[in-house]
């Protein structure tokens, strides 16, 4: 069948209808399959109706005539008005549009890098409130100025008049209020141009950022102010945004009051610029892994409804800097930051770096930022291992369990299991009564080696399959980055031997032995009831220590070590001490025991003697036969 034959509408005669009373014969048109004609079929938006809606029709509205033509292309400049109503002017400067290449040229060097202005595009377009223009004036009226190419100046001068009479009031305003240092809710965005260095002052801690964008909520009055740092994600540094609010509010307010401001409006803007590179480069210094003590508040991350929420924490504690470990391990925060940047950072960029660093905190067993400026040089206990009491069979032990730590540290040991991955660790047994030594043996251990020490009991892992399956295996990947000694204290849960009734208690124990057996580290075990441990984990264990109750000769030696560190104490003779020796106490006892004697001296604004012990010790006895 031809084309055109199928382009035709057929007519034919249809079954009769009633119009008007009469039959009349009605026509049908019959069309080409849908989509099959090469052509196209306008339809145009119909005027709304009272209740806004619209509709298509075939017929096309009445239009005017394109406003932008060949006509006004001629011009250097096309301003755009809009009808005013202030009642002191009838039109308002909606927009300009620039198409005189001289006068983009000039305003390329008036806007040199100003973010997000091209000006080498066909149609250079500013919109009223002409925020690029109103933050380069300066530059601008230079330009107006210095400009002697005749056509250029001609340009130049058009352009400006224009802009002049525009921006008088909101530029006088601008000026005025910056002579004062103050600044007024609607006129925020003119002191806030983007790419300029902003700082935030929290306490006595100044922060740098780079300014992004400024936008206003017509709704609450607020303005959203963004900016971006730079930080570290454990591979690079990056950028990241950072967003402040500054609420609706009337008059004036210092510029320097607002929750961040321009590092340019600040009288000692060198100094503080000066501060920030020093500040910068101490940041800089600590990306990788660092072991660091702490004092001071942290910043936290909880999971919240829809959004991580930051919290606030007082942490004193030996913190592990880590940012790397933190974003495999952190549960509610990950590090996602754009844009990388140089390895090494110049002055302008350690300006905006971050004043926090992700890390955990030991004792708080959480994962933290931190202050650096809180952070120091951990002060090590030189006397920590030697101060350690083992029983007199077992003394040479010490250098034995100090030996294979060394070597596991420094990966000296190379055996492998039969499966690779298997018996790469150091697994050490400590056996016997409360606060006889067994966790001050890890502790030394540590403290010689200059590592961290992880300590773990059974309810940071949890009591179900899962939950010790899913922690243990975070842990034993985690505390090997480090170098980290793991203590397990009170292990007894998941080593106590399995059972044929308690099948819940069996698959701790069965996941427990299965993580151990892949685990790299050093790992002590303490346990107050080695006898009821599972024969599967003697295969296990390299190195097992039996702790008895302390003898008077070995509480001489306890009371001894203690007092010698406790400040501010008076010296104790040797009959004291064997006085003292005499108390059927363990270590921590102890230790308890002149902690409460010191605090007796304090009060009484005294140095610790042997009379205070004596009366902490007779409380003890009196609430001992009390008890009995």
């Amino acid at each position: 069948m031809a084309l055109d034959a199928v382009n035709t509408a057929v007519q034919s005669t249809s079954s009769n209808s009633e119009v008007n009373g009469k039959d009349t014969e009605k026509e049908e048109v019959k069309y080409a399959p849908k989509g099959s004609v090469c052509g196209i079929h306008n339809l145009y938006q119909t005027t709304p109706d009272e209740s806004g809606y619209t509709s298509w029709s075939k017929s096309p509205p009445e239009v005017e005539e394109a406003a932008e033509s060949e006509e006004s292309a001629q011009y250097a400049l096309i301003l755009r008005h809009t009808k005013c109503y202030d009642g002191r002017r009838a039109l308002d400067l909606h927009s300009v549009v620039i198409q005189s290449e001289p006068l983009k040229k000039v305003l390329g060097n008036v806007l040199h890098k100003y973010p997000g202005v091209t000006t080498t595009l066909e149609r250079l377009e500013f919109s009223k409130p002409f925020k690029p223009l109103v933050h380069r004036w300066e530059a601008l009226t230079k330009a107006h100025e210095e400009e002697h190419d005749e056509i250029t100046k001609k340009h130049v001068v058009l352009f400006y008049k224009i802009l002049e009479e525009e921006l008088r009031d909101t530029l006088d305003r601008k000026k005025d209020l910056i002579c004062n240092a103050v600044i007024t809710h609607d006129l925020i965005w003119s002191i806030f141009e983007p790419g300029d260095v902003v700082i935030s002052v929290i306490g006595d801690r100044t922060r740098g950022y780079q300014f992004v964008s400024a936008s206003l909520n017509c709704e609450t009055g607020k303005w959203s102010l963004r900016t971006k740092y730079i930080d570290f994600d454990g591979d690079a540094f990056r950028y990241d945004e950072e967003e402040f609010s500054v609420g609706s509010f009337t008059g004036t307010v210092p510029i320097t009051t607002l929750p961040v401001s321009p590092l340019t409006y600040h009288s000692n803007q060198s100094i503080i610029r000066q501060a920030l590179i020093a500040q910068g480069k101490v940041w800089e210094e600590h990306k990788g892994y660092h072991y660091k003590q702490y004092d001071g508040i942290a910043i936290g991350f909880v999971e919240g409804d829809d959004d991580t929420e930051r919290r606030k924490y007082q942490v004193q504690s030996r913190i592990i800097i880590d940012a790397q470990a933190f974003r495999t391990f952190q549960l509610y925060k990950s590090i996602n930051l754009n844009g990388e940047v140089l390895d090494e950072l110049d002055d302008d960029q350690r300006v905006i770096t971050s004043n926090l660093v992700y890390g955990y905190a030991l004792k708080d067993k959480e994962w933290l930022q931190f202050f650096l400026d809180s952070s120091s040089e951990i002060v090590w206990d030189s006397q920590a291992f030697d101060s350690l009491v083992l029983p007199k069979e077992q003394e040479n032990l010490k250098d034995l369990i100090l030996a294979f730590a060394k070597t596991q540290s420094q990966k000296l040991d190379t055996f492998d299991d039969v499966v690779q991955g298997k018996g790469r660790g150091i697994i050490m047994q400590l056996s016997g009564p409360p606060g006889v030594g067994k966790t001050l043996t890890a502790e030394s251990v540590a403290e010689v080696m200059k590592v961290p020490l992880y300590v773990m009991s059974a309810g940071d892992l949890g009591t179900t399959a899962g939950s010790v399956e899913r922690n243990l295996k975070d842990i034993l990947r985690m505390v090997p980055k480090w170098d980290a000694v793991l203590l397990l204290d009170e292990a007894d849960v998941f080593m106590e031997a399995r059972s044929a009734t308690d099948l819940q208690r069996n698959e701790l124990v069965s996941i427990f032995l299965r993580m151990l057996e892949y685990y790299e580290g050093i790992l002590f075990l303490t346990t107050n009831r080695a006898e009821n441990i599972d024969p599967a984990f003697e295969s296990r264990i390299h190195v097992s220590l039996a702790y008895k109750d302390l003898d008077a000769t070995s509480r001489r030696h306890v009371w001894f070590h203690f007092l010698s560190r406790t400040a501010n104490t008076e010296k104790f003779s040797d009959t004291e001490l064997n006085k003292l020796a005499e108390f059927e106490l363990n270590g921590r006892q102890i230790k308890n025991l002149i902690k409460t004697a010191g605090l007796l001296a304090w009060s009484q604004e005294t140095t610790l003697k042997f009379e205070h012990i004596k009366v902490v010790l007779g409380l003890r006895q009196s609430n001992l036969l009390k008890s009995t």
